[in-house]
C-alpha cells in the first residue's frame, strides 16, 4: 500500500532490525505473557507502524488494509482449522490415532508413529495448537514406554513444524502462497519434496 505524501526514510538495516524486534516482542507476548495471538499481533503491528515512521493518521488504514488482505484469503481456512483442532482436542482423537499408529508400527517405532499422527493432525491446525493437543499424548506414551520425553516429542514437533512451514492446506503456507501469488499446487509439490525427507 502506498501512502500519499509520505516516503520511507529508513534504510534496509533499520527496517530489518525493527522487523526482528517486532517478531521477538510478538513471541514474548504470546509465549511468556500468554496474550491472545490476535491482540498481540495488533499491538505489535501498531508499535511497528510507529517505529517505521508511518504518519499517525495513516496507521489505521495501513493496518486495516494489511489485515484485510491477509484475512480475506485465509480467514475461512483458519476459522475452520481452529474449530477442527478444538474438536480433535476435546474428542481425544489425537490419542486414539496415536495409539492406533503405535499398535500398527509397534512400540519400537513409537516415535515414528507419533510423528506420523502429528503430521496428519498438522494439516488444519497451527503449530502451537497442535502441540497443545499432542503433548499429553507424548507424555503418556513416554511414561508408558520409557526412553525420555524428547524421544517422542521431537518427531511430533518436527512433523507439526513441517506442516506449518511447507504444506498447504495449512493456513501458513496458504497465506504465504496468496501473498506471493504462488501456484498452490506447485507449493504443495515442492513442500512435499522438502517435508518428506525432513
Amino acid at each position: 500500500m502506498t501512502i500519499e505524501g509520505w516516503t520511507q526514510t529508513l534504510g534496509a538495516g533499520p527496517l530489518l532490525l525493527i522487523a526482528a524486534a517486532a517478531i521477538a516482542v510478538l513471541l514474548f507476548l504470546i509465549i511468556r505473557l500468554r496474550m491472545h495471538a490476535l491482540v498481540a499481533l495488533i499491538l505489535v503491528s501498531l508499535a511497528t507502524a510507529f517505529a517505521t515512521g508511518i504518519p499517525t493518521n495513516q496507521i489505521v488504514p495501513v493496518l486495516v488494509n494489511g489485515f484485510g488482505t491477509t484475512l480475506g484469503t485465509v480467514a475461512l481456512l483458519v476459522g475452520l482449522g481452529a474449530m477442527l483442532g478444538r474438536m480433535v482436542e476435546i474428542s481425544g482423537g489425537a490419542k486414539v490415532l496415536a495409539d492406533y499408529l503405535i499398535c500398527v508400527f509397534g512400540e519400537k517405532r513409537a516415535p515414528f508413529a507419533l510423528g506420523l499422527a502429528s503430521l496428519i493432525f498438522g494439516f488444519p491446525i497451527f503449530f502451537d495448537a497442535g502441540l497443545v493437543v499432542m503433548l499429553p499424548v507424548v507424555f503418556a506414551v513416554a511414561h508408558r514406554l520409557g526412553g525420555g520425553v524428547l524421544r517422542y516429542g521431537l518427531p511430533a514437533a518436527g512433523a507439526f513444524s513441517v506442516m506449518h512451514i511447507f504444506l498447504p492446506p495449512h493456513p501458513g503456507p496458504v497465506s504465504a502462497s496468496a501473498f506471493f501469488d504462488a501456484n498452490i499446487g506447485l507449493v504443495l509439490i515442492v513442500g512435499l519434496l522438502t517435508a518428506i525427507p525432513t
